[in-house]
């Protein structure tokens, strides 16, 4: 009973994302629908949002996420972002690596629709060449999100990281063999049979070039740096990056006023808030142990509901945070039932991811395609064998367990 309570809740929470209601609300309303599904004492309801609003997690999480946002706005709209384009490839002095590196640095600093940002990049790399525009959109939305299972700076791992109390290197250390096979099958499947696409960019102005790839890049590189070598804690690298690029840069104030907007909508800020209380009622109701105890009474083996549930939501939402902050918290009793199971986490986080990629609602997925022209159908063609040695690294981690 209460693993249909559970799956009724899902649905109820996707579905009125389906209606249009933001998400971060629609988890805030999942979290009072969970409430009485659990027969939650109403005073007992209100303590667990009060503690999720409070917890200082919650506000670590909005620093890190507003600041990321906000460094991503000032790239894009200073033309910062668009001034790598020529660098890379000036650099690199082939097309096809320059296809292929161009949105990978753009995924350094995710935000919502980053394929359409290195789209153009992607299309002006593939100028004067024989390179069907399925090709390049295909290329465009791999290599745009080759980083996601391991990079400190997305949201699904910042969310993982906060939902199981992990370090964002403890959690890439345990992911980074989807991210070889994501990197792997893209150069089987997408690079290689493009041929030698050598450029004819390359201008001999070295020193110039990287100085355009420094100027979009050490923002980023700092707050890893910080986090990963120094051990500061991310929500405060995060901050102090993105306060040091603007105290160096001196960004136009219009270009300022814009970021700060767009880096603290409501949109953005409830759903931070949303995702804890839901992670907090889901402890304190006991909802996920009573499923748990369910499934275990059941016989199924857990780590089918570990593949299932994120696969879905993965799926339905087309968003990586959407499947880590809604599945984690009911499948902690899988994760984490006294220290971390990090076989359980990397297949969470795979089976969610693959769903993201495959998803029809993926908003990077659809920009690509429109961009390009081309139909979703014929684009996931192109997909499969990429997507088939990602499922492979993470086979190769059960096997190596």
């Amino acid at each position: 009973m209460a693993s249909l309570k559970l799956i009724l809740l899902f649905a109820i929470i996707l579905g009125l994302t389906r209606l249009k209601l933001k998400i971060g609300l629609s988890i805030a309303v999942g979290s009072v629908v969970a409430g009485f599904m659990f027969r939650m004492e109403p005073e007992l309801l209100l303590n667990s949002i009060w503690l999720g609003v409070k917890a200082s997690d919650t506000w670590q999480l909005l620093l890190i996420l507003v600041s990321v946002t906000f460094i991503g706005s000032l790239l894009k709209n200073s033309g910062r972002a668009a001034g790598l384009t020529s660098a890379v490839e000036s650099l690199l002095r082939s097309k096809r690596l320059s296809m292929a590196t161009l949105p990978a640095l753009i995924g350094l600093l995710p935000m919502p629709g980053g394929a359409l940002l290195s789209a153009p990049l992607v299309d002006a790399a593939g100028k004067d060449t024989d390179i069907m525009p399925m090709k390049l959109a295909a290329i465009n939305y791999w290599f745009r999100h080759i980083l996601e299972c391991v990079w400190p700076l997305y949201p699904g791992i910042i969310l993982t990281a906060s939902i199981l109390e992990l370090d964002a290197s403890t959690i890439a250390h345990a992911q980074w063999p989807m991210t070889a096979g994501m990197i792997i099958g893209g150069i089987l499947f997408l690079l290689l049979p493009l041929g030698k696409q050598n450029s004819d960019n390359g201008n001999g102005r070295f020193g110039q070039n990287l100085r355009a790839l420094s100027s979009g890049l050490w923002p980023i590189a700092l707050a890893v740096v910080l986090s990963i070598v120094f051990n500061i804690a991310l929500y405060l690298a995060v901050p102090v990056s993105l306060i040091l690029f603007v105290l160096l840069s001196r960004f136009p104030g219009k270009i300022l006023l814009k970021a700060a907007k767009e880096a603290s909508t409501f949109e953005y800020v409830s759903f931070v808030f949303a995702v804890m209380i839901f992670k907090q009622v889901l402890i304190d109701s006991q909802a996920a142990s009573f499923v748990a105890a369910e499934i275990t009474t059941a016989g199924i083996h857990p780590i089918w509901v570990v593949i299932f549930i994120p696969f879905i939501i993965g799926l339905i939402s087309g968003a990586t945070p959407a499947f880590v902050s809604l599945a984690y918290p009911a499948l902690l009793p899988f994760i984490k039932p006294d220290d971390v199971d990090f076989l359980m986490m990397a297949t969470a986080y795979g089976a969610g991811f693959l769903g993201v990629l495959v998803s029809p609602l993926h908003f990077c997925l659809v920009l690509t395609a429109e961009y390009f022209k081309v139909s979703l159908g014929r684009l996931y063609v192109y997909l499969l064998g990429p997507l088939a040695v990602m499922m492979a690294g993470l086979l190769a981690k059960f096997v190596a367990a």
